[in-house]
């Protein structure tokens, strides 16, 4: 037999070098070749040999082609849970689509290399994972399940299709549901299990309360401080303020509110406002100084900039920095002297910023106010300081006409939040709402934010390094995809190839009151570069701003420590700070960057978490819902009411024979020509939820 397949091979790879037609199948490369029929079996098993060693790809189709003739290039792998990945590389703009079967063993966030196929409709690029370059990791977070007497392990966000096998050393170790971090001591190979060993029990899948303790190792989020950095920080008390205040600009006598959720875990900023003689007002952003606590080098520097920020949960919070510190000494709770760093901006009566200015304060906030409260009081039902707070409300509403004058976006997408009984299962999931009371206070904080770094642009200096908060454009791929998909809604009848803010802008006021409103919001926000931390000054294209940066919120982000240090240093010539290098200062940036979208990732997933467990409780009950989403196998439907997303396959959908419409984003019946697509309101049945693996399939109610 082998004997046969060595000058077989040669024949197969020699004539596909010199053949420049059409792509072949198999069956046609063996007519071109003149392979007889009692021959064609052993050609068959050569071709697969030549597959499964690499040599050839199998493109979508059956189509073949030699691996040394397809274009290979190094990327990252992201999996979705049904499967199939993306590879992002430095090379194209867009990411190449990885069929489940072209994975070659590869995992989630591993280095590959991929084989470029040619584009085909429903992607640009398409390719096949040639090499594994490096894995991502060795340590794998999972459900264990049992199976036949074996224990397997699920890995979000999919598990291979081979299976990850989980070595027990002891019978008494795991169970069924059990939630473990194992470490791989045999990677297997493409179609063989990964084999690991149990390194340490987290909680259970089957005990909500252990879900929140479940996110943060995941995301290596420590809720506990080191014993070093608790102390270091219990060594401050009131006493040190005190000791300050003949250093500061003492604003105590000042009107000062706080305005904050009902249940806030820290506060950072208070707000007032003083009318001059020449008519013009001053706004006062009162932020908590943090940097006077957490000092250059020390224990709590350390751990606050390892931490970046703060993650919050329904059930919790992992602090960046200590309670003694975030809870207490630093949060601008009411009737208490605080350190504080004070901007002051004089605006004239249409708004525009006249002046401003910075300084090192002790303040006394007069109340500490909920945006419900404040609500309230907007809405006539509360006279509790009412006027100051009503021009207060009338400045911000100025400010934002002038943000939105220069094409300045304000996306209102709503969050769900959790009721809680007993057993950590929401009883409930409500839409947050925005309020006049949210938009007073975030009015405020852009105005601190962006004066604050047009102050240190002016007077930068070369040798010390400013953390910008930074937005870059839209790549134009990302642009292209967002238009071809608005088009197809037929709200406009002609949308610019280049968008910009205002374009943006434009869209979502058009939509304002249409039932895509929420959808068109959600892919306009998807469209858009991630906002980062850099020391290149580059503008905020969401916002509209040529410079901008992170100023408000010391408590609970490190970017913004540094930016105070930066302004002690440079603008209120402190000379006992060092400052921070420009290499150091580029770093850091990218880290708290990092850091910040680990955070987001981990309340999402406590959230989708969540809201499947709500979702349990739930099976076979009825909801409208609107499509989110469509693929070439279903659809994506999210509760209009709780924000819960599902799965409706396309095989489910019983009344007709459906295919997927490219062009349309639609599921198409073949027959009646019934179209889902996307942002269409329908209304599902909750089929069937898998706590695992974050996933619920609902069923089509068909009218």
């Amino acid at each position: 037999k082998n004997s046969w397949q060595g000058p077989m091979k040669k024949k197969i790879i020699k004539y596909l070098q010199n053949y420049s037609g059409k792509p072949l199948r198999r069956r046609q490369l063996a007519r071109f070749m003149g392979i007889k029929e009692k021959d064609y079996r052993k050609f068959r098993d050569v071709i697969k040999g030549l597959i499964k060693t690499n040599q050839l790809l199998k493109k979508s189709g059956g189509f073949l082609m030699l691996t040394s003739s397809a274009k290979k290039l190094k990327g990252t792998i992201a999996l979705t849970s049904h499967g199939y990945g993306f590879v992002t590389t430095k090379e194209m703009s867009s990411d190449i689509f990885i069929r489940r079967e072209s994975l070659n063993g590869a995992l989630n966030g591993d280095s590959v290399e991929v084989a470029i196929l040619q584009s085909n409709k429903h992607h640009k690029s398409e390719g096949i994972v040639q090499r594994i370059i490096s894995r991502a990791t060795d340590i794998f977070i999972g459900t264990v399940t049992v199976n036949k007497g074996k224990f397997n392990l699920q890995i979000e966000p999919v598990s291979p299709k081979r299976g990850i096998i989980l070595e027990k050393k002891q019978s008494n170790e795991v169970i069924e549901g059990d939630i473990v971090s194992v470490k791989v001591i045999d990677w297997g190979s493409s179609d063989s299990p990964v084999i690991t060993s149990f390194v340490e029990r987290i909680g259970s899948i089957k005990c909500p309360e252990d879900d929140m303790a479940i996110v943060c190792y995941k995301y290596d989020l420590e809720p506990d401080f080191p014993d070093i950095v608790e102390k270091e920080s219990n060594r401050f008390s009131i006493t040190d303020i005190n000791n300050e205040i003949p250093n500061r600009i003492d604003l105590r006598n000042l009107l000062i509110f706080t305005i904050d959720p009902w249940d806030a875990r820290d506060v950072d900023d208070g707000i007032s406002l003083e009318e001059l003689e020449n008519e013009n007002y001053l706004i006062g952003v009162h932020i908590a100084d943090v940097s006077f606590f957490v000092k250059e080098g020390s224990e709590l520097d350390r751990e606050a900039q390892k931490r970046s920020n703060s993650v919050y949960f329904s059930e919790g919070t992992v602090r960046m920095l200590p309670d003694n510190l975030s809870a207490e000494l630093c949060s601008l709770l009411p009737n208490v002297e605080r350190l504080a760093m004070s901007v002051f901006i004089e605006l004239d009566s249409n708004f525009n910023v006249i002046s401003s200015r910075l300084e090192n304060s002790i303040i006394k906030s007069t109340k500490a106010f909920t945006y419900g409260e404040v609500q309230e009081i907007f809405d006539g039902k509360n006279r509790s300081h009412s006027k100051i707070l009503r021009k207060m409300n009338r400045i911000s509403k100025g400010l934002m006409a002038n943000r939105h004058k220069v094409g300045s976006l304000d996306f209102d997408i709503p969050e769900p939040i959790f009721k809680f009984g007993n057993g950590g299962v929401p009883y409930e999931i409500l839409s947050s709402e925005r309020l006049e009371s949210h938009r007073l206070v975030e009015e405020f904080m852009l105005l601190a934010n962006r004066e604050v770094s047009k102050k240190v642009v002016l007077k930068r200096k070369k040798k010390d390094e400013f953390i910008f908060r930074i937005h870059d454009e839209p790549s134009a791929d990302d642009m292209n995809r967002f238009v071809s998909i608005i088009r197809r809604f037929k709200l406009f009848k002609n949308i610019p190839l280049k968008i910009k803010p205002k374009d943006f802008q434009y869209i979502l006021e058009k939509v304002e009151s249409s039932p895509y409103h929420d959808l068109i919001e959600k892919l306009a926000l998807r469209t858009m570069s991630k906002a980062i931390y850099s020391i290149h000054n580059r503008g905020h294209f969401g916002l509209a701003f040529k410079t901008y940066t992170h100023f408000t919120s010391p408590i609970r982000r490190y970017s913004d420590i540094l930016v105070h240090r930066y302004l002690k240093k440079h603008l209120l010539r402190d000379k006992f700070l060092k400052g921070i290098s420009r290499e150091k200062a580029s770093s850091v940036a990218k880290y708290i960057t990092d850091s910040e979208i680990k955070s987001i990732d981990a309340e999402r997933e406590y959230v989708k978490l969540k809201q499947i467990r709500w979702l349990s409780q739930h099976i076979g009950e009825k909801f409208n819902a609107i499509i989110s989403g469509v693929i070439t196998s279903g659809l994506f439907a999210e509760l209009m009411d709780n924000m819960v997303e599902g799965y409706v396959s396309i095989e489910s959908l019983r009344n007709d024979s459906y295919y997927f419409d490219d062009h349309e984003m639609a599921i198409v019946g073949r027959k009646y020509k019934e179209i889902y697509r996307l942002g269409s309101k329908i209304e599902i049945q909750v089929r069937s939820v898998n706590i695992e693996k974050r996933r619920a399939d609902f069923n089509l109610v068909e009218s």
